[in-house]
């Protein structure tokens, strides 16, 4: 008879989950987590399993249940095959800030290190990958390395950790102590810090607001929008951070990223005071490392970040401030600092500006993708939830979709490609209220396509549109640009997109003139279950701001210069 003072290593594991708020795990089951699945099964009134069909999409789905409720999204994989899979996801978590933990099923502790079946070094493969990676082989020290594991993930920089859990260890029985749910390490700004800041704001000529991905809230959002219409400084996110600003704010003038407007790349020249929320000065949103000068800026630096590791990590700031972005701010939502009067730069013109910059001009082919997504941009309410992975395709999705409320934009920011369709399904099964989107090219869509089964098994309803010009666009482009004329390993053939959704129940429609577009996606909306519109478009619209053609002719007339 099971002595009731122990529980076992499966059910130590299920009961840290569900004391820390944990209601719904993402996993492709194997025979090496048994003892946890046998024990999800006794608690499956309070913890959804959601079977998955690849271990890469969970892993999405993991994280993007991170990023959405800020709680750890967590995600069971087996040994070898489904940890390498699911690596993937924990490489997304560690980029964008995101709290998640990864079990991987492990061989018995008896086993270890003589190449058992589907065997692998979980520690030794996932620390170059996330805040910290362990395995657990004594069932003891379960209660005590759970809590730490949940407290990494969420503490400081938010991200991913993965705990390796041997199949004996699942099984064997150990005295459980009452779980203490998890509360976050939270850092926060100095007085001295604040009233610094106010100095360098007042003798300030032009600052800039940039806003990143770590450790925000709706209301520090609202809060930090207010500061800088207030202070009349202008705000510009980050590489797909676009949603922690209500982007029809009159102080938002656009993110950075590839393809950067003049207008933003100017200001942040002129500026004399860059301030940087919650970003990492990574090579995106400093163009190659070459936008800024280092070891200093020639603008003064405010940093402010969670993670003390992250501040000066480059480029060295006037003023550093350890925090996350609620608690920095509450600090300054009450602060009326002197703001200069000879502002280099006008706001209002400025975001004259990002609206003609986010205004569809012309596109080649019967379907309009700025059209429509502009659109759509109309169409949607507030709270709708968009996805994208990677892609030339994202280039207009990320211009003229705007983000009007936080949580609302699932792009990762190493840009992986399949990452879309389970990042949608993951936020139609949270919020089945909401509606949930995500955008895929041809080649994104059918890398983890398969977990359109997933949607259909749960009852999500994510609507996914495949923009399918036939190539790998983003590669073309950069081949035509490095060595025009000379593609190679670009082009695509594919099913039939519409038979294939329809094959898994799904709904399913072809676009192939922009008038259509408005029919097709109001009956997705309507219909329950998951629906596919397919756009077919032309290859030639190979980005917002330039035709597939006048990028060769401009690359082969660079390359006859050069050769001259």
């Amino acid at each position: 008879m099971l002595d009731l003072a122990k529980k076992t290593g499966g059910q130590i594991i299920v009961d840290h989950l569900i004391n820390n708020g944990i209601d719904r795990v993402f996993s492709v089951p194997g025979e090496s987590f048994l003892g946890v699945m046998d024990a999800l099964y006794d608690r499956a009134n309070e913890v959804q399993f959601v079977n998955c069909r690849q271990e890469g999409g969970a892993a999405f789905m993991a994280a993007t249940l991170g990023k959405l409720t800020g709680k750890p999204g967590v995600c069971f994989v087996t040994r070898g095959p489904g940890a390498t899979n699911a690596s993937i996801g924990v490489h997304v978590a560690k980029q964008d800030s995101v709290p998640m933990i990864l079990f991987v099923g492990q061989v018995s502790v008896s086993s270890t290190h003589r190449e058992a079946f589907q065997e692998i070094d979980i520690p030794a493969m996932f620390t170059p990958l996330a805040k910290w990676a362990v395995q657990i082989d004594d069932v003891e020290r379960l209660p005590e390395l759970l809590t730490r594991a949940i407290k990494i993930a969420t503490s400081g920089r938010p991200g991913p950790v993965v705990i390796g859990i041997p199949e004996d260890m699942q099984m064997q029985l150990a005295n459980a102590p009452e779980v203490v749910p998890n509360v976050p390490i939270i850092s926060s700004p100095s007085s001295a810090q604040i009233k610094q800041l106010g100095v360098l704001i007042s003798g300030s000529q032009q600052p800039v607001i940039m806003l990143g991905a770590s450790t925000w809230n709706s209301k520090a959002c609202d809060q930090v929008a207010e500061f800088a219409k207030q202070h009349d400084i202008p705000v510009v996110a980050g590489f797909r951070c676009q949603d922690k600003i209500n982007n029809d704010h009159p102080n938002y003038i656009g993110c950075i990223g590839p393809g950067t407007p003049p207008h933003i790349t100017n200001l942040i020249n002129d500026s004399d005071l860059f301030i940087c929320l919650g970003v990492e000065l990574s090579e995106i949103v400093t163009q190659g490392f070459s936008q800024f000068t280092f070891p200093r800026m020639k603008q003064t630096l405010v940093h402010v970040h969670p993670e003390e590791d992250e501040l000066g990590r480059i480029y060295q700031p006037e003023l550093a401030i350890q925090s996350t972005m609620a608690e920095f701010a509450a600090s300054i939502m009450d602060k009326n600092f002197k703001a200069s009067t000879k502002k280099t730069a006008n706001t209002q013109e400025l975001r004259a500006q990002f609206e003609k910059f986010v205004t569809p001009s012309n596109c080649p082919g019967d379907v309009h993708i700025g059209e429509i997504l502009s659109w759509l941009d109309k169409r949607l309410p507030n709270d709708a939830i968009v996805s994208c992975g990677a892609g030339n395709y994202t280039h207009w999705v990320l211009r003229f979709i705007q983000h009007r409320r936080f949580g609302t934009q699932l792009a990762p920011l190493g840009a992986v490609m399949g990452y879309s369709v389970p990042a949608a399904i993951a936020a139609s099964i949270e919020f089945p209220d909401r509606i949930s989107i995500a955008f895929a090219g041809d080649g994104c869509f059918l890398m983890n396509s398969q977990e359109i089964a997933t949607a259909k098994m749960y009852g999500a309803s994510p609507i996914i549109i495949i923009i399918n010009n036939g190539i790998y666009g983003a590669i073309r482009m950069h081949q035509e640009r490095e060595f025009p004329t000379r593609s190679i390993g670009t082009d695509l053939v594919n099913p039939d997109f519409v038979a294939y959704a329809k094959s898994f129940g799904a709904n399913a429609y072809q676009i192939t003139k922009t008038e259509d577009f408005e029919q097709a996606f109001e009956t997705a909306i309507k219909n329950q279950g998951p629906s596919i519109i397919e756009l077919v478009v032309s290859e030639e619209a190979i980005s917002p701001a330039f035709t597939l053609s006048e990028l060769i002719e401009k690359s082969v007339q660079k390359k006859n210069k050069e050769n001259i």
